[in-house]
């Protein structure tokens, strides 16, 4: 994975597909478990027009990990984002991908409009984490401060997608050791640190009506973190939004419902990329 350093304490790793004179998507992973990898497919279908950037997200990956949760905020994470691609030379992109990717673009578009042509956030919550999640994530602590960081990717799945996924993916122990590979990456310290900053985020979905370029929101209609009424007030805030729920979708709609979201996906794109210009 090509890699650059932002500044003296930075790195970001990122994977790049696709055409490089095309118009760039960067397109961003999940949070806490999830790395650039995670993200490829979403964008896959895209390649032969568009240059693909997945970056690892700091706290994520092969990129540089800290041990306070004051390291791992959005602002922080969007100001990595930034400098990337100033090193890049891009000076404008679509921005998305889906939970944090998908928060984390609401935050650069609200922060950097003018680096960001159109934003994609599916499942992106913009808000402080429910009572029942701050509840969960106590109880599950100790795995991660004893190093059982498979164990706790499970327990991730099982929240956010369901016990199904959860059963299936314990199953297939190759499947779980590729999804887990980002995390050998981390320390106890600073995968803990990573995981307080998610549960301890505050409420910022005020700050997306500062978007101002074409927005889609899309939501899984059974996802409980953000529910729909959560995704429907993303997408009201924003001026110019256009909203989708996913009947059925899981946290990820984009993996669990693949074949109702690509089609969205690939109008909101071709209109913003191509038919505009």
């Amino acid at each position: 994975m090509p890699k650059c350093e932002i500044s003296n304490d930075v790195e970001v790793y990122w994977i790049e597909e696709g055409d490089p004179a095309g118009p760039p998507i960067v397109w961003i992973h999940g949070g806490s478990v999830e790395e650039s990898s995670h993200a490829v497919a979403d964008i896959e279908p895209y390649w032969s027009k568009v240059r693909a950037l997945y970056p690892d997200a700091r706290g994520h990956g092969q990129s540089s990990k800290f041990v306070e949760p004051k390291h791992y905020t959005y602002a922080c994470k969007a100001n990595d984002l930034i400098g990337w691609l100033d090193f890049l030379g891009v000076e404008k992109a679509l921005f998305g991908g889906a939970s944090m990717g998908g928060a984390l673009s609401l935050y650069v578009a609200a922060h950097f409009p003018e680096r960001v042509t159109g934003v994609i956030s599916i499942s992106g919550p913009p808000f402080e984490p429910t009572p029942e999640d701050r509840e969960w994530w106590a109880k599950k602590r100790h795995i991660v401060a004893e190093g059982r960081f498979g164990e706790f990717y499970t327990e991730n799945v099982r929240l956010r997608m369901g016990q199904r996924a959860a059963e299936k993916l314990a199953k297939d122990p190759e499947r779980l050791a590729r999804a887990t590979r980002g995390l050998r990456y981390h320390t106890e310290s600073s995968l803990l640190a990573l995981l307080d900053e998610t549960y301890s985020r505050p409420n910022w979905v005020d700050h997306c009506s500062d978007i101002n370029c074409p927005t889609l929101v899309i939501s899984g209609s059974e996802d409980h973190y953000p529910t729909v009424a959560m995704s429907r007030e993303v997408a009201e805030t924003v001026s110019d939004s256009e909203f989708y729920v996913i009947d059925g979708g899981s946290h990820f709609p984009n993996r669990s419902h693949r074949g109702q979201v690509q089609p969205i996906l690939t109008e909101f794109i071709d209109r913003v990329l191509f038919l505009a210009t």
